[in-house]
């Protein structure tokens, strides 16, 4: 596959995990603003909701291209990283802090192994 298709697959796997992640944003602020549970009490799953719309970011990305599974899914879940943390910089004035920096490493996995998946599945 050329490059340009391998862009269009991690467009894509970008698109599907920035939605995802909207879609659970909403969610979960209407269960916060509606009800009596509290931010603490349902961090895990908040974490648990990202690693799942990077993985199906990372499958959708890899069923795309069909091949090199592990790069694409890096360079999706890159790509989403990078926007979140120039967003945070550009729009809050605030730098990464090493949790997240944990936590942005696990998402780059966490879609690689999704987008390795995706490829096999496409198959």
């Amino acid at each position: 596959m050329q490059g340009t298709g391998r862009l269009y697959s991690i467009g894509s796997g970008m698109i599907v995990t920035i939605g995802m992640l909207i879609g659970f944003s909403l969610i979960f602020s209407l269960l916060l603003r509606f009800t009596s549970v509290s931010e603490s009490s349902i961090e895990w799953l908040l974490w648990a909701a990202a690693f799942l719309s990077f993985t199906i970011g990372g499958i959708t990305a890899g069923a795309r291209a069909k091949e090199k599974g592990l790069l694409v899914g890096t360079l999706t879940a890159a790509c989403v990283c990078l926007l979140v943390i120039l967003y945070q910089y550009l729009g809050f004035d605030s730098t990464v802090s090493s949790v997240q920096g944990l936590f942005f490493a696990g998402f780059l996995a966490v879609s690689a192994i999704g987008a390795a998946i995706g490829v096999n599945a496409a198959s």
